[in-house]
């Protein structure tokens, strides 16, 4: 315990969240360690990460089942063009009464305004991310077509882009807070003034409009890839 409170200069944790759902191990087996951390004072509320909305319900009933302590909210991706987690996740939370602090509502910077026709950012991510950010991909050009028709519905509402985007994760019902991930204050500044911005019905049905709800423009991109989609989980070789 003394080595816990040198290294991170509190004797507990508010917040425990993991960050991925592991294929391989069973969520009984992770609950039950976290939930001595909770019974040994070290944690006081546990969260789950990018998890799809079947582990969500799985870890509320073996928490329930085994009175351990439970997940009390998620940490999923959601911005304006990976909107997937409404058709489920979003509704699974508030069912459960657990609070939800999406990561990424700029979209790795897609929603930051420097992503416009004619001036596509130029990003040092293609490089290590190309499935992300290389234009030369189809799906990436679908981002940069709908990242630039939200930046013009921003102009119109007059707003930077990015209170849009941070607005837009903001007003859903199921949404407590969101993540933001400035790396200078300048760009802190620029994204505070979305928590006080209520989009209109009008705004909001004409991003509908341009990512239809539940959709993403990638549609591989939820931040985790499902093992269930796997060759070998569809009874094909690899490479067969």
């Amino acid at each position: 315990m003394s080595q816990f409170r040198g290294q991170v200069q509190t004797d507990w944790i508010d917040l425990y969240q993991i960050h991925r759902p592991s294929p391989d191990t069973e969520i009984e087996e992770t609950l039950g360690a976290l939930d001595d951390l909770v019974r040994h004072g070290k944690v006081r509320y546990l969260g789950s990460s990018t998890f799809p909305a079947s582990q969500i319900v799985e870890a509320q009933w073996v928490a329930r089942d085994r009175r351990l302590a439970r997940f009390i909210c998620e940490q999923p991706p959601y911005s304006m063009l990976v909107r997937s987690i409404e058709a489920d996740v979003l509704p699974t939370c508030l069912r459960h009464g657990m609070g939800v602090i999406p990561w990424s509502p700029l979209a790795g910077g897609w929603l930051s305004g420097k992503w416009r026709k004619g001036a596509a950012a130029s990003s040092h991510r293609g490089t290590g991310l190309p499935q992300l950010f290389d234009l030369s991909q189809a799906h990436n050009q679908r981002k940069l077509e709908a990242a630039d028709r939200l930046g013009a519905l921003a102009d119109e509402a007059g707003m930077p882009l990015v209170h849009l985007a941070v607005a837009f994760v903001l007003n859903h019902p199921a949404v407590t807070s969101a993540i933001i991930g400035p790396r200078t204050m300048d760009q802190l500044e620029s994204q505070l003034g979305a928590a006080d911005i209520q989009l209109s019905g009008d705004v909001l049905n004409r991003i509908d409009q341009i990512v239809p709800p539940g959709t993403n423009v990638h549609p591989a991109e939820f931040g985790l890839e499902n093992p269930a989609l796997a060759p070998g989980a569809m009874r094909r070789a690899v490479g067969g």
